[in-house]
Order: C-alpha cells, then sequence, then structure tokens
C-alpha cells in the first residue's frame, strides 16, 4: 500500500505505450486471485493516505471510512490509482470475483476530480481515483484526432494539442478544464454555443473496462462498433463501463474574439413585471393559463412559500432513428406539439426575440446575470486571425486581490446578516467590471470588432483576443454549492424573466434566501445522445452558485429547492452532475431513450457492479430502499 499524494499537475506522461497496453483477452479468466492482488497492491492506498478520503469541490460529499449499509454491509472499501489499463482491468476482475467466503461481487467506482456538487462519483465499495491513468497516446493531424487515457485533464489535452505541429484544438469547451476526459465524457460536459453541442458529441470511438459474466474485458465502441453502448456511455454516468481511453474529433487551433458588455438587465428581459397584486394563496387556484402570460407570477409564489401549480405534462421529443444518431439530432418523426406556449404575451416575445437575436450573433454566447447589482455581462465570441492580446501583469494581480481575496472576505462577512449578501454583492459589481463611457457613442457598431453590433450606446465594453481555451475557460475563484437546469431554448425568455421575479421577491423580504452571484446562462445544440440534457431539443442552461468563502458552509438548500421547483414548470432537465430530486418516473417522460439506456447498463454491468446509490436511486427507481450512504453529506 502507499501513502503518496496524487499528482494532478499532469506532466507529460511518460511510458504511454505501456500504460495504453492491453492484457490479453483471456486475461481475467486465466489469472489467479494472488496474482491480481499482486498487480493492484502497488496502487492502492494505505486507509490513513490522504488521497483515500476525498471530498468533492463544493464540500457537499465526503466519502468515510465506516462500511455500514444495509445492502452493501460485506463491502470492504479500498481506493485504487491505476496508472495503466491493465491495473484498471485487473482492479475490475478482482471486485467481480467478490469477497469471500460469499463472493458477492464488489461496487466499484471511478472518480476524477470530484467537481460534481452530488454524490454521482461516490462509491460504496471500491473507488478507482482516475488522474494516473493519464497522457496522450496519439494525435492524429490528417485525421484531426487526439486519443487519451481517460484520466486525462481537459487542460492537459489542450496544452498538448497546442504543443502540436500544427497547432490543435478542440470545437468547444465548458467553463473549467481540470476534470478528466473521463467524468466529461459521463456526465454530457457542455460549453456554449447554439450551434454545438455538448463535449461528447465530438467523440469518436471510446475503450471500456466492463465487468462482464465471463470476467472483467476491454470492450471498445464507436458509432460503427456497438453503438448502443458507445451512445449510453457518452453520458453514461459511470455505470456502462470504466472509460480507459477515448479518441476526439478535433481541428486546427483557433483564436476567439471575446466582446463583453454590461448592461442593464431591462435592457436583456425588459422592464420589471409588476407580478401580480393577489394573495399568493388565491393567485395558487387560478387557471394555468395565467401564468403562461405573466411568468413573473410564479416568481411570486415561490418566493411566498406557496407550493407551484402542477407544472404541465410536457412530451419528450420523438425517439432517434439509429443510436448511431449521435449529431445532429436525427428523429424518426416531426417533433410533437407542445401542451404550452410560454411566449404568449408580447413583452415575453420581444424577449426571446432579443435573446435569440444575441444568440446567433456569435458562435458562443452566454450571460451571466448579477441580479442584486440589476447588470448582465453578455460575452459573445467568434473566431479571429487577430493577434492574442498580451497579459497584463499588474490586471493579473488586482484580478488575484479584488476579484478573489477582497470578494471572498467580504462574502465571508456577509454570512452573518440578511442585509449584508445583497450590498455585498453590488459592491463585488462595481470593483470586478468595467465602468460605462462618461459618454454615450456615437455608433453602437464597434470599429476593431468587425459586425458585431452592442445593445447600448452607454454600456462598458471589453475587447479580449486569445486562444480559444482561455476565452472558454472561466474562472470560478473558489468552492461553491452549484445547480444547473437544462429547458427548451424557446422557453429562455419566460424562465428568465420569472426567475428575475423570484429573486426580487427574496430580496424584498427579510427571511427571503439570499443568492450568490452570478447566475450563469449559456445555450447548447440539440444531440441524440440518450441521457444528454440536450438530448432533442436545442437547450438553454441556467445555473446558480453559492458561494463557500474559506472553505465555510453557506445556506443554499431552500435556495436551490425552490429553483428547481421553478424550473420543472419550464420543463427541465436536472444536470446528472448536481444535486437534484427527479427519479425514475419523472425521467423517462424526459428522456425517451431511459429504457435503452437501462437495457445497455444491464448488458454489460451484469452484476450492478458500476450502480452506486446516484445512479440506484435516480435512474433505477430504488430511492426508497433506505440504503445508507458510507459518504457523508453536509447539512445545510
Amino acid at each position: 500500500m502507499v501513502k503518496r499524494q496524487l499528482d494532478q499537475r499532469q506532466r507529460t506522461a511518460r511510458g504511454i505505450g505501456q500504460r495504453s497496453a492491453h492484457p490479453p483477452n483471456t486475461f481475467a479468466q486465466s489469472v489467479s486471485d494472488v496474482a491480481l492482488q499482486a498487480i493492484v497492491a502497488p496502487i492502492e492506498f494505505a486507509q490513513n493516505a490522504q488521497p483515500a478520503h476525498f471530498r468533492n469541490w463544493a464540500g457537499v460529499y465526503h466519502s468515510d471510512a465506516s462500511t455500514h449499509d444495509g445492502a452493501f454491509s460485506h463491502v470492504d472499501r479500498r481506493v485504487f490509482a491505476p496508472n495503466s489499463i491493465e491495473q484498471v482491468v485487473a482492479i475490475i476482475e478482482l471486485a467481480r470475483r467478490g469477497k469471500q467466503p460469499a463472493a458477492l461481487p464488489i461496487p466499484v467506482r471511478a472518480i476524477g476530480r470530484v467537481h460534481s456538487p452530488s454524490d454521482l462519483p461516490f462509491s460504496l465499495g471500491w473507488s478507482i481515483r482516475m488522474d494516473e491513468l493519464q497522457g496522450v497516446i496519439e494525435v492524429d493531424s490528417e485525421q484531426n484526432t487526439v486519443t487519451m487515457l481517460g484520466g486525462t485533464y481537459l487542460e492537459t489535452i489542450s496544452r498538448v494539442l497546442a504543443e502540436h505541429t500544427p497547432k490543435l484544438g478542440m470545437k468547444n469547451l465548458g467553463s473549467i478544464s481540470e476534470q478528466t476526459i473521463a467524468g466529461v465524457i459521463s456526465t454530457a460536459t457542455h460549453g456554449s454555443g447554439i450551434d454545438f453541442p455538448v463535449i461528447s458529441a465530438q467523440v469518436i470511438s471510446l475503450e471500456l473496462v466492463c465487468p462482464l459474466l465471463n470476467g472483467a474485458q476491454i470492450v471498445k465502441c464507436s458509432r460503427i462498433e456497438k453503438p448502443e453502448l458507445f451512445n449510453a456511455t457518452l453520458c453514461g454516468l459511470g455505470a456502462t463501463g470504466i472509460i480507459v481511453s477515448a479518441t476526439l474529433s478535433v481541428e486546427p487551433a483557433f483564436r476567439l474574439e471575446q466582446v463583453t458588455e454590461d448592461i442593464p438587465l431591462n435592457n436583456l428581459l425588459g422592464e420589471t413585471p409588476v407580478p401580480t397584486s393577489l394573495n399568493p394563496e388565491i393567485l395558487a387556484r387560478l387557471p394555468y393559463s395565467h401564468f403562461t402570460q405573466n411568468p413573473a407570477a410564479l416568481g411570486v409564489l415561490l418566493a411566498s412559500g406557496t407550493p407551484l401549480p402542477i407544472a404541465p405534462q410536457y412530451i419528450a421529443p420523438s425517439k432517434s432513428k439509429e443510436p448511431s444518431d449521435i449529431y445532429p439530432f436525427t428523429p424518426c418523426e416531426p417533433a410533437p406539439r407542445q401542451p404550452v406556449d410560454w411566449n404568449q404575451s408580447q413583452d415575453t416575445r420581444q424577449v426571446q426575440q432579443r435573446i435569440e437575436q444575441l444568440v446567433e450573433s456569435a458562435q458562443h454566447v452566454r450571460f451571466l446575470i448579477f441580479p442584486q447589482a440589476e447588470m448582465v455581462t453578455i460575452d459573445r465570441a467568434r473566431r479571429t486571425d487577430k493577434t492574442a492580446d498580451t497579459s497584463s501583469v499588474t490586471q493579473a494581480i488586482y484580478h488575484r486581490l479584488v476579484h478573489f481575496h477582497l470578494s471572498q472576505l467580504f462574502l465571508f462577512a456577509s454570512r452573518f446578516h440578511t442585509a449584508l449578501p445583497q450590498r455585498v454583492a453590488r459592491w463585488i459589481y462595481r470593483w470586478t467590471h468595467d465602468r460605462p463611457p462618461s459618454e454615450p457613442r456615437a455608433d453602437p457598431t464597434l470599429a476593431n470588432v468587425e459586425g458585431m453590433t452592442l445593445l447600448s450606446n452607454s454600456s462598458a465594453v471589453h475587447v479580449r483576443v486569445d486562444d480559444a481555451p482561455n476565452v472558454f475557460n472561466f474562472d470560478c475563484l473558489f468552492s461553491q454549492y452549484t445547480y444547473e437546469y437544462a429547458i427548451p431554448y424557446e422557453y429562455a425568455a419566460a424562465a428568465l424573466r420569472a426567475l428575475r421575479a423570484w429573486l426580487d421577491e427574496e430580496h424584498a423580504r427579510p427571511d427571503g434566501v439570499r443568492p450568490h452571484f452570478p447566475i450563469e446562462v449559456r445555450f447548447v445544440d440539440a444531440d441524440g445522445i440518450y441521457l444528454s440534457h440536450c438530448y432533442g431539443r436545442k437547450t438553454c442552461f441556467i445555473g446558480i452558485i453559492q458561494f463557500r468563502p474559506y472553505g465555510w458552509p453557506t445556506s443554499y438548500r431552500k435556495l436551490f429547492q425552490r429553483f428547481e421547483a421553478l424550473m420543472r414548470q419550464f420543463d427541465g432537465r436536472p444536470h446528472w452532475a448536481k444535486t437534484h430530486t427527479s427519479y425514475h418516473a419523472e425521467l423517462k417522460e424526459r428522456f425517451p431513450h431511459l429504457q435503452d439506456w437501462l437495457d445497455v447498463q444491464a448488458d454489460y454491468d451484469p452484476h450492478r457492479m458500476l450502480v452506486n446509490p446516484y445512479v440506484a436511486r435516480h435512474l433505477l427507481d430504488e430511492h426508497t430502499a433506505n440504503r445508507v450512504s458510507i459518504f457523508k453529506r453536509s447539512r445545510l
């Protein structure tokens, strides 16, 4: 057993050929228990080693040494850090053979950087830390592909591609790049760009280690070979097999020119609507047509604690023609007509048109809403041949001192009085954003940005040119609770107006919830991945956060519960990496291929070794099984 730390900087991996080598197909059947134990012993962490105990980035869940659990009381807890595919096969095969004398298979879970705010990465049995199964195996500039081991970080992939001759890059990235590629694929991580799908759609082929009935095996899948397994694994939640290698499509490296504009929230969402003068109890009894005409009324109910009306029975998108139809989405039949039109009122319809014009005005667009300051930052980026800007040491120091340290200090202070969070949010916004010009511009078109029209002649504008990964990524500062929902693109205006009304009501109440900032709004194209949040529809993602200054807890549960209730009104799908309360009965209405995914999972994991409490609770309808997790959850 080892007590060393994991190296999370991921330098160039040596011996990549040995790391990626496949053991013989007869390996699982021919190797004895003693030999398997000898293979895994050097990569198992001692129980007192720090990497054997872990918590997610939000600090909501953390592992525990206890093995008390009614359904899995036989399990012994072990943590491994393999650096070769053979070692992963040995771990899975040893777990498949089970613990004597009962010889029951042991649950296993692969984990990466544990960025998920939910218990998705956690296991009741063995854990495989994937950080050291890393390295780029091959870069093919003729086919524009890159093949890497499953524990390779996105930032490592981007660095290797940038150092290659010719330089290459990924087509799109999310807000952070510290995740492993296996984790990114397993949760269908996304960036922003209405004509760009989730990152999983860039995958060409995968290699998985699956605990089959006849032994642990390496299974290769693609759109052509085992397409059902391939599709299911592109958002497989770690339950269809351990991803040990992946091949992705890439393209010549490119730069992005990003125009950041800070404008009053009214310029985007219209004037703050007067939600209603009715008592919430009376309002809750009105026909649903009242809320479709005036989505802000939902915010009044939500802030008052009155249960929202029962959400409409939305119709799931049509099934895709073939499992190989990953992207673009190819339905079997025309999209069904939904029972609700959220754009009936003229105000909401105008806001939706404004949002669509903005989203389609550049390749990558996202909104960062600061409700306390009544402002929104609009980031629009498009590809360019311009030279990258030279980074300023002064700006870097200012960013570190003000954005990070001073903001964290004031957020910490705001925990102690309900009147402070809103004021602190306004102060921080002023410190961290450019000031508008002293005189309005004569022309809303920026001379140095071809074709980019601003929303206001008086807005603060910042233009930046940099390599694509640097623009895609977003500084998330310090640890935080996060929650995100995916709604149909055409419902974006109604949902954001309802969200704004709700938070205005909360701020006006002495006992209201106190959300942090910003609210991140992103846009993603439709795909045909069975469990993708964007399955069958162009999607608007809305994410909220609560910071944890200096790692201290902050109240978040009521805020997130109400946010989830609101998003359900708009046919929302929960982000798989987040904690949510959607279970099988609801999810099968949202994902028409859910049963197909479950069938694949059962075929390639017949002993349910890869099923952890999260998967069992949400997808297998076992949330009433009264299981007690061996990992603990914070209580706020």
